[in-house]
């Protein structure tokens, strides 16, 4: 077991909250709109090519319905191809910290992370993951409304 050094307790207790102005940009973006049956299907063509090596997701979504429908439907087709789903997070659109959820999403270390959230609460809790995980935004794959060519104004990746 590994010991954790001052600047990683630190950075624990640390909140990795946006600045407000920068939460009040997404406040105009739509909600989450309802997947479609071809949306399913490419994103589970980009996990199962056989060059992603892909057999473990975790897979993680906001609590809105289009959202968790998306995940649901996912989830489902995922397993029914014979993959295996090592953790289902939601997440509340505001939250103190976001510690909880992404810990839960990279405990059991997956392949990839597949992701079907609202906009703002997913750019709160990937602010959460890169500080104090070892989740991999280049193994992560989302449904349609987390588009990162979305709004080119906004800075997904502070």
């Amino acid at each position: 077991m590994t010991r954790m050094t001052g600047r990683q307790i630190r950075d624990l207790s640390r909140s990795p909250l946006m600045p407000a102005a920068l939460a009040a940009r997404y406040a105009g973006m739509p909600p989450p709109a309802p997947h479609t049956k071809a949306e399913l299907r490419s994103l589970l063509a980009l996990l199962t090519a056989p060059a992603a090596g892909i057999s473990t997701v975790a897979v993680g979504h906001s609590r809105d319905a289009a959202s968790r429908a998306a995940a649901e439907a996912f989830s489902a087709a995922w397993q029914a191809d014979g993959g295996t789903v090592v953790a289902i997070v939601d997440w509340p659109e505001r939250a103190a910290s976001w510690l909880r959820p992404a810990v839960r999403l990279t405990a059991q270390s997956p392949d990839a992370w597949v992701i079907a959230a609202a906009p703002l609460g997913w750019a709160q809790l990937s602010r959460r993951l890169r500080l104090s995980t070892d989740w991999d935004p280049y193994r992560t794959f989302a449904f349609a409304p987390l588009e990162p060519d979305a709004d080119p104004d906004l800075d997904l990746h502070p």
